[in-house]
C-alpha cells in the first residue's frame, strides 16, 4: 500500500486531477456552451477528447517523474520528509516510468492527430516533451527560464483543448470566413487564450514562491534560481508585481466582459479579497512556513479561478435561452 502511495505521490496524482479538471471544463464550460448558442457542436468526439486528456495526463506524469529523477540531491536537503525516489521507489523505477508514461502519452497524442487529419499537432507534444526534459536536466535551477518554461507547459494544458477544436471547426464551416470575413470561433478561442493566460501568470507565480522556499537546498547545489541570484527581498517583490498584474487583468476582465454574468461578482470579491491577503502575507513573510502559506493560497486561487468557469456556462445559458 505504501509503495502504490509513493508512486502517485512521484507523479503528482492531485496536480493530474487538476489537469483533467482544467481540461474538462474547458471544454464543457467555455467551447461547448459557446459553440451551442450559435447552433453547432463540438467536432471532438467525447472518445477522441478522452485521448487527449489522457495523453497529456501521461506526458506530465512522466515530466514529474523524471524531474524526481534529476533532483533527489536537492529533495533531500528541501523536503527530506516527502522525498520519493531512492526511499520508496529506485531510481531506475523512476526513469522506466517516465519513459513508458511520456511514450505512451506521445503515441496516443500522435494517433489522435492523425485521427482528426491534424498531425501536424504531434509536434506540439515533442516540444512539450523535449521542455520537460531540458527543464528537469538544465532549467530548473536556472534564473526565471525554468519558471517560465514550466508555467508555458501549465498554460498548454487548456490551450491545447482550444487548439484542437477551434481549427476543426473553421475547417468545418469555410462558408462563415467567407461569408463574414473573420471566424466567429475566434471568440471562445480567445477566451481559452485568456485563460490559459490567468493559469500562467499564478503557475509562474507559484513556482517563483517555490524557489524561495526550496533556496537552501538549490544554493548548496550550485542553483542560480532567481531568490540566490537576487535575493528574497528582490523576489518579494517580483511575486508582489506580478500578483498586482494577475489582479488588474482580472478587474479588466471583469469590468468589461464578466460583470453581467450571475454570480461573478461574488467570485471576483472572494478573489479580490484573497489577491489582497496575498500580497500582504508576502510582504511580511520571513519564514519559509509563511511562503508555503502563499503557496497554497495560491492554489485555492488557482481552483477557485478553474470552477468560476462553470458561471460563464450558466452565464451564456442564461443569456441566450
Amino acid at each position: 500500500m505504501v509503495n502504490i502511495l509513493a508512486y502517485f505521490r512521484l507523479v503528482r496524482f492531485p496536480i493530474l486531477a487538476l489537469i483533467a479538471l482544467i481540461q474538462y471544463c474547458v471544454r464543457y464550460f467555455i467551447l461547448e456552451p459557446m459553440l451551442q448558442i450559435n447552433s453547432y457542436e463540438l467536432i471532438v468526439n467525447d472518445r477522441q477528447f478522452f485521448y487527449l486528456f489522457l495523453s497529456t495526463v501521461l506526458i506530465a506524469a512522466g515530466g514529474y517523474a523524471i524531474n524526481d529523477y534529476f533532483d533527489v540531491k536537492t529533495d533531500r536537503v528541501n523536503k527530506l520528509k516527502r522525498v520519493i525516489v531512492d526511499r520508496f521507489v529506485k531510481r531506475r523505477v523512476a526513469m522506466t516510468l517516465h519513459i513508458v508514461l511520456t511514450s505512451l502519452g506521445f503515441i496516443l497524442a500522435t494517433y489522435l492527430s492523425w485521427r482528426l487529419g491534424m498531425w501536424r499537432m504531434s509536434s506540439l507534444f515533442i516540444f512539450v516533451i523535449f521542455t520537460l526534459w531540458f527543464y528537469s536536466t538544465n532549467l530548473q535551477h536556472q534564473t526565471l527560464t525554468g519558471n517560465i518554461a514550466i508555467s508555458l507547459m501549465a498554460a498548454f494544458v487548456p490551450l491545447i483543448v482550444g487548439l484542437f477544436e477551434i481549427p476543426l471547426q473553421n475547417a468545418a464551416h469555410p462558408e462563415l470566413i467567407k461569408e463574414y470575413g473573420y471566424s466567429i470561433f475566434n471568440i471562445p478561442a480567445y477566451w481559452v487564450i485568456g485563460f490559459s493566460v490567468v493559469i500562467f501568470l499564478l503557475t509562474l507565480i507559484r513556482e517563483v514562491t517555490k524557489d524561495v522556499i526550496d533556496i537552501r537546498g538549490d544554493k548548496l547545489f550550485g542553483a542560480l534560481t532567481f531568490p540566490i541570484r537576487f535575493g528574497v527581498k528582490a523576489s518579494k517583490s517580483l511575486i508582489i508585481v506580478l500578483y498586482a498584474i494577475f489582479g488588474g487583468a482580472l478587474t479588466w476582465a471583469y469590468s468589461s466582459f464578466l460583470n453581467e454574468y450571475p454570480g461573478m461578482g461574488t467570485i471576483f470579491s472572494i478573489l479580490a479579497l484573497l489577491l489582497i491577503l496575498q500580497i500582504i502575507l508576502i510582504f511580511r513573510a520571513r519564514t519559509k512556513k509563511h511562503f508555503s502559506y502563499s503557496s497554497s493560497l495560491n492554489n485555492l486561487i488557482t481552483v477557485i479561478m478553474i470552477l468560476s468557469l462553470y458561471l460563464i456556462k450558466v452565464g451564456i445559458e442564461t443569456h441566450f435561452s
